[in-house]
């Protein structure tokens, strides 16, 4: 028996060595299957836990949602509640004078967070964190990005950093001690802000810390979050003035959508994985099958046949599977680090090296070939020995070849693909799924429409507005006058023949007569729609009510109070100065007031009547708490003549606008009043974005192709092989070499056509199916077919179809005649 076993093992050893064209197919397939399995998924959980981490670094915080100005009680309430485990506080003490910094545009905030709200909720957000967390009065920890306004480019602990601030309407100068830095994100996003952290010490000593705080809460279960933040809300019978905001957006698509998309993509993976390892396994016995035959008939029996082919399985399978392991995890560890710093998750680089990946990698790769090995290792157990030595490949039945036009080239071309219809499946089937894979992934990426979405964020070219405060009553005389001249330039280049349209409103603060009784409903209303910028009515003193007049055009308003559907407009008298509008969702407010007295910079005294309300969400002007005035830019240039611009918007020609939003760039760099964002800089961020969905996406479906096309050529190389005695055969009856070789590119032709028509067909409904899954969350995509890539992609497969064949028949007919027939 153990001279049996040994013989046996001989047998199939020395069968492996003598395989060796076989081999490397089978080890490629397996290397390539379970590479492409491991690093494909490898990669996508790190981009998607790359993604999580920068969506984290954007927002600055894994809180799930923020509280303002709650009661002691409230917080006591949120503090003992058992299904939140972190709450953290936070609340702006001043802000840091823009004389101070290098970029006079950033308002710079002296900010402050409780040890919970750093330790539990901020620090995951930084990386690059050096230093301690500020205690005493004098210390303060900041960003790097901050440091750098200051002036400061190597910061260091301990380090002295004198501030000039203003806190509660006073000015100090103050001199800090730097306690710690670290790279944040929340400024890269925050257009022209910043701030720096003080102490709990000097949070007491400057600001009551009972007012304007906010609190930050992280569940412990972070699903179902809206109903979550309902429950707590009740829980803590929130005011009107009150709210629980969540810090981001649950998304509005199911997550069967997404498991759907992502489920499809997965299934090509494997489907098409799979077929390669069981095609090139399924084709390699049975072309040995005349070697099987032979042993059974010298008296090997069924099971030591199956014995044998699973052997070389196993073994091919030790080769091939850790081969394409360690080549997967070494794209994790070199390629995904690589790709990300080239994109825009440089600063959240995450591989996941999950070592489930690498095991349900390996376990599929492995099913897969002990799966393919069955089928031909139970047909060459079971056929005869005569059978199996006289195997060539599935015959064409007789009556299927009865036809007039027997002998058309194109009649048996198209009979050799379906003798054997199981390989002619295989072949089909991962070639479409491979150019599917190809076509739906750059559909998609092609299919984001950034104009689209720069155009859903923003409705003119061009958006600019003050880098200050609207509430800020402490612009120096320098500054009034910068605002006076950079207006009167803009205007200038407002007269460009390349402007199609332009909204600009004027702006002057004003005092308003104050009335306690009068506004109290007002300032109440006010505070429940500004919750994050409510203003304290006991802080009012009776001669500093401030707010602001703003013009805005006749016409405009006339359209917004048709849209409202709101009584006649009186634009006679709104032009002459008589009427203005009030930002206000409660005209009630007002019941006791038909006219507003105000004072403008020059201590002039006006008085305009109420004949309207402007809704609070249409421009979201904030004052200092009286409420902001809408008048005529007539009236406001004869009560206030140098008035600067508050707001303006300008929509351009679209071949010029990429040149005229670079003179408004330049321009308003230049100084340090207004800020700009236009929508040629909005585009080309949302084009960076998108480019690393771009690389991931055409390296999958390039893979993906490859797979199909790997098939391919190794079924017809395979097939030409074993078919080398037969059409030896028809070359001996009379078939010229010409004929043989234009059969054969025949087959991959008609091969090449019927794939074609499944990817035009099927491959662009399941195309137009993954599309509207992605739409779902990218609501700015719209539907487009990449007609270049799909030409390519089609005319390459066409041409790799009709030169395999012709190639393979070329190496292999060098031998003679006679030496072919006999095999």
């Amino acid at each position: 028996m153990r001279e049996q076993r040994k013989a046996i093992r001989n047998l199939w050893m020395n069968s492996f060595k003598n395989n060796r064209r076989r081999n490397i197919f089978v080890v490629i397939a397996l290397a390539l299957t379970t590479l492409l399995i491991s690093s494909v998924i490898g990669l996508g959980m790190s981009f998607i836990e790359a993604n999580n981490k920068q969506t984290i670094q954007r927002v600055g915080t894994i809180a799930d949602a923020n509280l303002n100005d709650l009661t002691n009680k409230q917080v006591n309430i949120l503090k003992k509640d058992s299904s939140i485990e972190v709450v953290g506080e936070q609340q702006t003490i001043g802000a840091v004078d823009s004389q101070r910094l290098k970029n006079k545009k950033v308002q710079m905030a002296l900010h402050w967070y409780s040890k919970d709200e750093w330790t539990g909720l901020r620090k995951e957000a930084i990386n690059d964190f050096t230093g301690k967390f500020p205690v005493k009065e004098n210390e303060l920890m900041a960003p790097i990005a901050a440091l750098k306004e200051l002036g400061i480019s190597q910061p260091k602990v301990g380090q002295k950093i004198l501030l000039p601030c203003f806190i509660d309407g006073k000015s100090y100068q103050k001199e800090f001690v730097l306690s710690g830095y670290y790279k944040e994100f929340v400024i890269a996003r925050v257009v022209d802000f910043s701030y720096v952290l003080v102490s709990d010490q000097f949070a007491k000593e400057y600001s009551s810390l009972e007012n304007n705080k906010i609190y930050s809460i992280k569940y412990k279960d972070n699903k179902n979050l809206s109903q979550k933040n309902k429950t707590l809300a009740k829980k803590l019978k929130l005011t009107e003035t009150q709210e629980i905001k969540p810090t981001l957006r649950e998304s509005s698509e199911s997550p069967m959508s997404t498991i759907i998309g992502v489920g499809l993509f997965l299934a090509i993976i494997l489907i098409s994985g799979g077929l390669l390892i069981y095609n090139v396994l399924y084709i390699s016995i049975a072309n040995d099958i005349r070697f099987y035959g032979l042993l059974k008939a010298l008296g090997t029996t069924k099971r030591q046949l199956k014995k044998i082919i699973f052997n070389q399985s196993l073994l091919l399978s030790a080769i091939g599977i850790p081969l394409g392991l360690v080549v997967g995890f070494s794209i994790s560890q070199v390629f995904i680090p690589f790709v990300m710093k080239a994109t825009n998750f440089s600063e959240a680089v995450v591989v996941s090296t999950k070592p489930l990946i690498y095991v349900g990698a390996c376990l599929f790769s492995l099913l897969v070939m002990l799966l393919s090995s069955i089928k031909p290792a139970n047909y060459a157990a079971k056929v005869s020995p005569v059978l199996a030595i006289n195997f060539t490949e599935s015959k064409v039945k007789k009556h299927n070849v009865r036809s007039r036009n027997g002998g058309k080239l194109y009649l048996m071309a198209w009979r050799n693909i379906f003798r054997d219809k199981k390989r002619a499946l295989i072949v089909i089937v991962s070639m479409t799924l491979g150019i599917t894979s190809f076509v739906a992934v750059n559909s998609i990426v092609k299919s984001m429409d950034f104009e689209k979405f720069v155009l859903s964020e923003m409705d003119y070219d061009i958006m600019i507005s003050p880098s200050y405060s609207s509430s800020d009553d402490t612009l120096s005389a320098t500054k009034r006058l910068e605002k006076q001249q950079v207006s009167q330039q803009l205007n200038q280049l407002a007269a460009n023949d390349a402007i199609s349209d332009t909204r600009i409103y004027y702006s002057e603060p004003i005092q308003v007569a104050y009335d306690k009784q009068k506004f109290s409903d007002y300032i109440r209303s006010y505070n429940q729609y500004f919750k994050y910028g409510k203003i304290d009515q006991k802080k009012i003193q009776p001669d500093d009510f401030r707010g602001e007049v703003i013009s805005i055009d006749s016409t405009e308003l006339e359209k917004l109070l048709t849209a409202d559907k709101k009584n006649s407009f009186d634009k006679k008298a709104f032009e002459a100065g008589e009427t203005a509008y009030i930002q206000s969702d409660h005209p009630e407010d007002f019941r006791d007031m038909s006219a507003i007295q105000f004072s403008t910079s020059d201590k002039q005294a006006h008085q305009v009547e109420i004949d309207g309300f402007i809704p609070n969400n249409y421009l979201e002007v904030q004052t200092g708490g009286a409420p902001p005035i809408f008048i005529s830019k007539n009236y406001l240039d004869e009560i206030a003549p140098n008035a600067g611009i508050w707001n303006a918007y300008f929509n351009l020609e679209k071949d010029k606008a990429e040149t005229v939003s670079a003179q408004f760039q330049s321009f308003i760099d230049e100084q340090s009043v207004y800020k700009i964002v236009t929508k040629t800089e909005m585009k080309n961020r949302a084009i960076n974005e998108i480019s690393t969905m771009r690389m991931m996406g055409n390296t999958l479906a390039l893979i993906l192709a490859l797979i199909g096309l790997l098939n391919f050529v190794n079924i017809i190389t395979t097939s030409i092989l074993a078919r080398k005695k037969e059409l030896a055969t028809l070359e001996s009856i009379g078939m010229t070499r010409k004929q043989t070789n234009t059969v054969l590119m025949i087959e991959g032709g008609y091969y090449a056509l019927i794939v074609i028509g499944l990817v035009l067909t099927f491959g662009l409904g399941v195309t137009y199916v993954l599309f509207s899954i992605v739409q779902k969350s990218a609501t700015y995509a719209s539907f487009s077919l990449p007609m270049m890539e799909i030409g390519i992609s089609l005319l390459l497969m066409v041409g790799i179809c009709l030169l395999t064949p012709y190639l393979v028949m070329k190496s292999s007919g060098k031998d003679a005649l006679a030496e072919r027939i006999k095999g």
